[in-house]
């Protein structure tokens, strides 16, 4: 039987409902959103201009039959059956979530994810604004009110009329939020964790263009890599969280509407080897160090 634990572990993109395999849409229980979260997934063909070490998407392996499901189409026709499902009871009689106590039971948020970088789907835009009137008609019907979220490392909202056109489904339609990703604020160690083909200078620059113009929340993934003594073996130690501290300080200096900072660790598997999950009290440490920041440091082990 399934677990809170398991669940949190388990963020899988493929789900079935009463015989139906979805393949846009995916229930996961989430430990930051604190309940459920109803996955997006664009990125049908796994593409991405990351490759985090720490990703559980397995982009040597290609997904060649989901390229050819009509993006938009499917994504609403799984959401409908979804909240049907769950509005009947059925989602949790039928699916392992009928393990969750009643208090994880409600959906906060729609969140934008998936096998990739969704602002850099070609159907992101379509999607995002047939997604946030799904959940104005909702509001309308007396329904659940979950919030849309955007889950992304920024590089689609570098040019101006991409953030302004986020700022508006995403914030200004409804209620919303945009959790934004930085890892590393050092080149080497931007090139070991996250090996994006965006160029660290570029990257720097474009999230401080997005964090002037956008609120966030910012989200650092913290992790162990090998064993120690191992030629590539990795420790996060205050050679990562220096530059980290040093960056989103500056961030809020500069004014950046930052709504919090989480620190995280891993807790699914990642498809490389080797990435370890880092101590509770490392995470906390730093936690506090960053406790004079103007918004809360929030710690998910």
């Amino acid at each position: 039987m399934a677990t809170v634990a398991s669940l949190h572990a388990d963020h899988s993109r493929l789900f079935m409902l009463e015989g139906h395999p979805f393949r846009t849409v995916y229930p996961v229980l989430s430990r930051r959103s604190g309940g459920l979260s109803i996955g997006i997934n664009l990125n049908l063909d796994k593409g991405c201009n990351f490759d985090c070490i720490y990703c559980q998407v397995d982009r040597m392996v290609p997904e060649m039959e989901m390229k050819r499901l009509p993006v938009l189409e499917g994504v609403m026709e799984e959401l409908g059956l979804l909240f049907s499902a769950m509005d009947s009871g059925t989602f949790f009689r039928e699916t392992s979530f009928g393990a969750l106590p009643q208090e994880l039971r409600a959906v906060k948020d729609i969140a934008f994810s998936g096998d990739g970088e969704p602002t850099l789907a070609p159907a992101f835009r379509e999607v995002s604004l047939a997604v946030r009137q799904f959940l104005s008609g909702r509001e309308g019907d007396g329904g659940s009110h979950p919030i849309l979220r955007l889950i992304t490392n920024g590089s689609g909202l570098f040019p101006r009329d991409a953030r302004l056109w986020t700022r508006k489904i995403f914030l200004e339609e409804g209620p919303g939020e945009i959790w934004l990703k930085l890892d590393a604020a050092d080149r080497k160690l931007f090139d070991f964790i996250n090996r994006s083909r965006v160029p660290f200078e570029r990257m720097m620059q474009g999230l401080d263009q997005v964090v002037a113009d956008l609120p966030v929340t910012i989200q650092t993934m913290i992790l162990d890599y090998g064993s120690p003594g191992e030629a590539e073996s990795f420790t996060a130690g205050r050679d990562l969280w220096d530059p980290l501290l040093e960056k989103v300080s500056g961030w809020a200096k500069m004014g950046a509407r930052i709504g919090a900072w989480h620190l995280y660790s891993v807790a699914r598997s990642p498809a490389m080897e080797g990435v370890r999950k880092v101590p509770v009290e490392r995470l906390e440490a730093w936690a506090r160090e960053a406790s004079s920041l103007p918004f809360p440091v929030l710690v998910f082990p």
